[in-house]
């Protein structure tokens, strides 16, 4: 999966619907490593703020639309550097 880049974001939302990222995390190894078994670093270092503006918004509406309140969920985002070329992949 050459090119490809695998970031997480850590996000929390109340049940006021207050919503904030912890931490970018990076995954340093390709895709497709396991991420128990992948280098990571925190925060991600290659994000450029478009990029993590993006994932924050969809981590919003995946964390509303599954109803997780007062816990931590992580969101795991792979994509591809395009506009509109990456996906939610778990």
């Amino acid at each position: 999966m050459l090119g490809w880049k695998e970031f997480e974001l850590e996000v929390m939302r109340d049940r006021a619907d207050n919503f904030v990222v912890i931490c970018s995390i990076e995954n340093v190894d390709p895709m497709g490593v396991h991420t128990g078994d992948s280098i990571t670093v925190a925060p991600a270092l290659t994000l450029t703020d478009k990029e993590y503006q993006r994932m924050r918004d969809a981590a919003r509406r995946i964390i509303r639309r599954v109803g997780i309140e007062t816990g931590d969920q992580t969101s795991s985002l792979p994509y591809i550097r395009r506009p509109a070329a990456w996906w939610r992949s778990r």
